[in-house]
């Protein structure tokens, strides 16, 4: 049962921004107090509008809000990846370089079928295989749990291992 519906965010749409940034600034303040940073919102903000501006440059780069009625519940950014992380991947994988759902909707399903959303979207742009950098927190128990498996591969620039799922 489809219980979501997404949206992708446009650029200069005020209402998609607004909508953006109660999800991204949760979103980038969950991960820095993980990581041990600090940001401050105008910088979190000013992020947000550069990712907006640069999504959607090409046909395969989403940018997406999940929605549960007019709420939302989700923001994901993803792409296939034109390069590859320091020659570490083959090119055209899709790449999962942002996810977040709010805590309130955690644990309902939520994640998983936005998840299943964006398997489809990467799986037309033909992406065989998604790979992301998971939070180590909150983030490898739930990419686990959707079959990506550490490839014991490390990204310099995140500073994570790099988790893969086979999709076709």
């Amino acid at each position: 049962m489809k219980r979501l519906t997404f949206i992708q965010i446009e650029k200069g749409n005020t209402e998609h921004f607004e909508l953006a940034q109660k999800l991204w600034v949760p979103f980038s303040k969950e991960l820095d107090e993980h990581e041990g940073i600090t940001e401050t919102e105008d910088e979190i903000l000013h992020d947000l509008t550069r990712r907006i501006n640069i999504q959607g440059s090409r046909n395969n780069m989403h940018f997406e809000l999940a929605l549960k009625n007019e709420t939302p519940v989700g923001i994901a950014m993803f792409a296939i990846d034109t390069g590859t992380v320091y020659g570490l991947l083959e090119s055209g994988y899709g790449a999962i370089t942002g996810f977040y759902i709010a805590p309130e909707f955690r644990r309902k399903g939520y994640g998983r079928e936005f998840f299943r959303h964006i398997e489809q979207v990467l799986i037309a742009d033909g992406a065989p295989k998604i790979y992301l950098t998971p939070d180590g927190v909150t983030g490898e128990p739930f990419w686990e749990s959707l079959g990506f498996d550490n490839s014991g591969k490390f990204d310099p620039d995140d500073k994570k291992y790099i988790y893969i799922k086979d999709i076709i």
